[in-house]
């Protein structure tokens, strides 16, 4: 109940906060999400692409921390909204994106990125149904899933090359087909699982599609490691709320230096 309370005046003290959470029927806390007026004014201008990334740190609530976030003119990390919930299933991930609508006053996404998390790609063909918005697969994911699953420096190589070189389709085709034959991988089910999705991680399939110089979830990276210590079980929502704002200050500021340059 404490907790709650905490929530409803931090909202009431920042009238441009939007933040919203949901309770069991004991008043405890099950999901929250909160987005400032700067986020949602810097989604407005630089909403074209958004990393939907989540971190599995945990803390004396829930986890994970999800973090909605992007990128500006000057090529820095920003943060469009943040949220801490209990799970991660598809109805947890859809609420989230239909809180984020609403914060956003229903501003389309041109392009999202994730984890390759099912659920989360299911929640957002859900939510984006009318804007026909399919996520794409974070790269840094999928080039460490290809080295923990197959520990195969040669195929890490020649993956990397089928994701991100400027392939005519034919030419994607031809070397996927020869590398996985090469390397005696034609019948392994995580490769052709791989293969199946193609058309949410191969260049030459995403053609057209604005990225704004990012494929990757991983750019919040140092915004983790930074609130780590603030996710052990001695420290309260607020301190965590608070540390996470303190940080995403640190993160306008640098922004701000950028722009008297």
């Amino acid at each position: 109940m404490a907790c709650l309370k905490f929530l409803e005046s931090t909202a009431q003290a920042n009238p441009g906060m939007f933040m919203h959470y949901l309770a069991d029927k004991d008043s405890r806390l099950v999901h929250l999400f909160w987005s400032d007026n700067y986020s949602q004014l810097d989604y407005s201008l630089f909403g074209d692409v958004m990393a939907f990334d989540a971190t599995y740190r945990k803390n004396n609530y829930m986890c994970p921390l999800v973090v909605f976030s992007g990128v500006n003119h000057h090529n820095q990390t920003i943060v469009f909204a943040a949220a801490l919930v209990a799970n991660e299933n598809e109805q947890t991930y859809t609420w989230l994106l239909q809180q984020f609508l609403d914060a956003m006053k229903g501003k389309a996404l041109g392009c999202v990125i994730i984890d390759g998390h099912g659920t989360m790609k299911n929640a957002i063909e859900a939510v984006f149904i009318f804007w026909g918005l399919s996520p794409f697969v974070c790269v840094a994911h999928l080039l460490r899933n290809a080295t923990s699953n197959l520990n195969n420096p040669t195929f890490t190589s020649e993956f990397k090359k089928c994701m991100l070189f400027d392939y005519e389709i034919s030419e994607f085709e031809d070397h996927w087909h020869y590398m996985v034959y090469a390397l005696g991988l034609f019948d392994n089910q995580w490769v052709s699982d791989l293969y199946s999705r193609r058309s949410m991680w191969a260049t030459a399939y995403i053609h057209g599609n604005f990225f704004g110089g990012f494929r990757t979830t991983s750019r919040c990276e140092r915004l983790h490691s930074m609130l780590a210590k603030f996710f052990q079980s001695r420290h309260n929502l607020r301190d965590f709320v608070g540390q996470f704002m303190c940080r995403i200050s640190q993160m306008r500021s640098r922004e701000a230096h950028s722009i008297r340059l």
